[in-house]
């Protein structure tokens, strides 16, 4: 169904990007809510989960209920301070080798995605789309 509303569409495109991506890692058993918080702390390298949220912009609710899946997976490790502010998460190897081991199936979804918006963009589509998609998770700061 048709609206006009942006804030409605995007949802909606967010929720078919998603799936495109859970689609696509399914073969490692991940789905992107867990690859996009083991690659921002592989970023990171080491880091508490008011970091990570800020990393990903998340809220910190929605991180420690993630990492929590992350850590019985066996692919983030996390020290054992009481204080969950504290608390420093890391990449086990474990992790390591899942994320090197998605990132074909996460490549493969990009350019599925990429391939879709070239159709509606001029020039380099991933650029023109993350410059964006970029400033439009700016507005809301």
């Amino acid at each position: 169904m048709f609206t006009e509303c942006y804030c409605t569409q995007f949802r909606r495109s967010a929720n078919a990007l998603t799936s495109v991506y859970d689609n696509a890692l399914r073969p490692v058993g991940l789905k992107i809510t867990q690859l996009t918080l083991l690659r921002g702390l592989d970023r990171l390298g080491s880091a508490t989960y008011n970091e990570i949220a800020s990393e990903l912009a998340l809220d910190k609710t929605t991180i420690s209920r993630n990492i929590k899946l992350l850590i019985d997976a066996g692919w983030v490790n996390v020290s054992s301070d009481e204080d969950a502010r504290y608390k420093l998460a890391t990449l086990s190897p474990a992790g390591a080798r899942v994320l090197k081991e998605a990132e074909p199936y996460w490549r493969a979804a990009q350019k599925q995605v990429e391939k879709e918006v070239k159709k509606f963009l001029k020039g380099p589509a991933k650029a023109a789309l993350l410059d964006a998609l970029e400033t439009l998770q700016k507005v809301g700061d």
